[in-house]
């Protein structure tokens, strides 16, 4: 389960990106998230796994709290990553499979289960 609570942010003072967003995904759930360029859909997303902190409002992965320190950030960012709409912003790789694989080979994980969660 994946939610978010009430999610507040600003990118400089003049200009609110989120302003009290909420949010619950059940597993399983397939969800799609739909509006025009600006209106908060990727800072939402660069919430999900702490790659930005809300000034206000919570995110819950499995229903435990994302907290920002090292080792939380690592333990949530197992379970939650992010691929990019636009094949020539991949990070490491030339294809989405190879980027998604990087994090669990990086784990030590065997093939089979990196296999199961690309």
């Amino acid at each position: 389960m994946l939610e978010v609570q009430n999610i507040k942010y600003s990118y400089n003072k003049d200009y609110q990106a989120l302003k009290g967003v909420s949010l619950k995904v059940e597993k399983g759930e397939m969800v799609a998230l739909l509006g025009k360029n600006g209106a908060g859909k990727s800072t939402l997303f660069l919430h999900l796994n702490g790659i930005y902190e809300p000034d206000e409002g919570q995110v819950f992965i499995d229903g435990e709290e994302l907290k920002y320190d090292k080792k939380s950030l690592l333990k949530f960012r197992q379970k939650v990553g992010i691929v990019f709409q636009n094949p020539d912003d991949q990070i490491f790789a030339p294809t989405v499979e190879e980027d998604v694989a990087f994090g669990p080979l990086n784990l030590k994980l065997p093939m089979e289960e990196v296999q199961k969660r690309v």
